[in-house]
C-alpha cells in the first residue's frame, strides 16, 4: 500500500512526523498533492485538547492548496496536475441546510483536519465539488490562505457594513486583517485594536483609518470620540478573549451590530444582554464560509485583498510542532505561518 508522510496529531501537544497510508479518492472525491498549508488558531486549539471538534489521533491543517494527483472514479471536473486550492467541508447534501444552500450548517458537517484527515500531510482528500482553480498569479502559500480570506468575507457578509459605516475590530490577526480589508472595499471607516505594533504598522500600510494599542488607550472612548458619542455601527471581535467579548457591548451604537468571530471555548462567557436587548443590538456568530471561495480568490488574485504582509514565516512539515507552538506562545514577528517548501515567493523567512 502506498504510503505518504504526514505530521499527526497523536495526543496533547504531541505531533510525531511518520509514514501513513496514502488515502485512495472514492467518488465524488480528488486526492491532493499538498503544496502549502497555513497554520491556524484552530490547530492550536487542536494541539492543546481544546478544540470540541478534533479528536486525536489526527492528521492537522485544513487552510490548503495543492496539486490534483489523482481523482476518484467518474471524476470529470478535474484532471492530475490541475493547480486548486481546497475548501475544506464534506457535507451530506441532503439535510435542510443543504438544500437551502447553507451547506456550512450541514447536520454531518465535517471538516478537513478535523473531524477527518487534514493536509499537514504530503496527501489530503477532498471533495470534488469544493475544490476551486488556483489563481496562476497567486503563490502556493496565498492561494492557501484563501481559506480565512473566505472565512473572513462571509462573517462580514452576515454583518453587512455599508458605505460610511464606521467599524470598530478588536484584534488584528489573521482574521481581524483580513476582516478589516474586506470593511474597507465596502467603504467604512474603520478603527482596528492590536497591541502588536507590528500588525498595527501593516494594517495602517493596508489603508485603515485608525489604528490603536488596547493596551495604551481606551478604545471605548476612542471610538465615542469618533463617532460623536454614538458608537460603531459595525463591532467585530476577532480575538475570542472573555473580555474583549464583553467588550464589543460598549462600543457598539444603540440598533448596532456586533459581530462575533472569535470564541473563547468557555461554555458561558460574560455578556451584557440588557443592553443587547434594550439597544436592540444584533449579535451574530458565524462558522466558516459559504460559496465565499471563489470571491475570495477572485479578491487576492486582483489585489483588493492581500495577504503577503501577514505570511511572516514559512516552515517545512517536519516544524509543523514548532510553527503551532510559535503561535500559542505569540513568539516574537508571528503573524501567519505557511507550511510549505515553496520556493521564491517574499514575506517569509526560516
Amino acid at each position: 500500500m502506498p504510503t505518504m508522510k504526514a505530521a499527526v496529531c497523536k495526543a496533547k501537544e504531541t505531533i510525531v512526523i511518520e509514514h501513513v497510508p496514502r488515502p485512495k479518492p472514492k467518488r465524488g472525491e480528488v486526492l491532493v498533492a499538498v503544496k502549502a498549508t497555513g497554520l491556524c488558531g484552530s490547530d492550536v486549539d487542536g494541539y492543546t485538547g481544546h478544540h470540541p471538534m478534533i479528536k486525536w489521533p489526527i492528521i492537522l491543517g485544513h487552510e490548503c492548496s495543492g496539486v490534483v494527483a489523482e481523482v476518484g472514479p467518474g471524476e470529470r471536473r478535474w484532471q492530475p496536475g490541475n493547480a486548486v486550492v481546497v475548501e475544506p467541508f464534506f457535507t451530506c447534501k441532503r439535510c435542510p441546510a443543504c438544500l437551502r444552500g447553507q451547506y456550512n450548517l450541514c447536520v454531518d458537517l465535517k471538516i478537513t483536519g478535523h473531524q477527518v484527515p487534514g493536509s499537514m500531510a504530503e496527501f489530503v482528500i477532498a471533495e470534488s465539488f469544493f475544490l476551486h482553480p488556483k489563481p496562476a498569479n497567486l503563490s502556493f502559500a496565498e492561494a492557501a490562505i484563501a481559506e480565512p480570506v473566505s472565512g473572513s468575507l462571509h462573517a462580514v457578509e452576515r454583518a453587512a457594513p455599508r458605505l460610511g459605516n464606521f467599524v470598530a475590530i478588536i484584534g488584528c490577526g489573521t482574521i481581524g486583517v483580513l476582516a478589516m480589508q474586506h470593511c474597507l472595499n465596502k467603504g467604512a471607516e474603520v478603527l482596528i485594536a492590536e497591541p502588536a505594533a507590528f500588525k498595527r504598522k501593516v494594517a495602517k500600510r493596508l489603508g485603515v483609518h485608525h489604528a490603536l494599542d488596547p493596551e495604551k488607550e481606551d478604545m471605548k472612548a476612542r471610538v465615542k470620540e469618533l463617532t460623536g458619542g454614538i458608537g460603531a455601527d459595525v463591532v467585530i471581535e476577532a480575538v475570542g478573549k472573555p473580555e474583549t467579548l464583553a467588550a464589543t457591548v460598549g462600543l457598539v451604537r444603540r440598533g448596532g451590530t456586533i459581530l462575533l468571530i472569535g470564541w473563547s471555548g468557555n461554555k458561558t462567557d460574560a455578556f451584557d444582554l440588557t443592553s443587547v436587548t434594550l439597544d436592540e443590538l444584533t449579535v451574530l456568530g458565524t462558522l466558516g464560509f459559504c460559496w465565499d471561495h471563489k470571491a475570495a480568490l477572485r479578491l487576492l488574485s486582483q489585489g483588493k485583498v492581500t495577504v503577503k504582509p501577514i505570511i511572516s514565516h514559512r516552515l517545512p512539515l517536519e516544524r509543523v510542532a514548532e510553527g503551532i507552538r510559535m503561535l500559542r506562545e505569540h513568539a516574537p514577528g508571528v503573524w501567519k505561518i505557511a507550511i510549505t517548501e515553496e520556493q521564491g515567493w517574499p514575506h517569509s523567512r526560516a
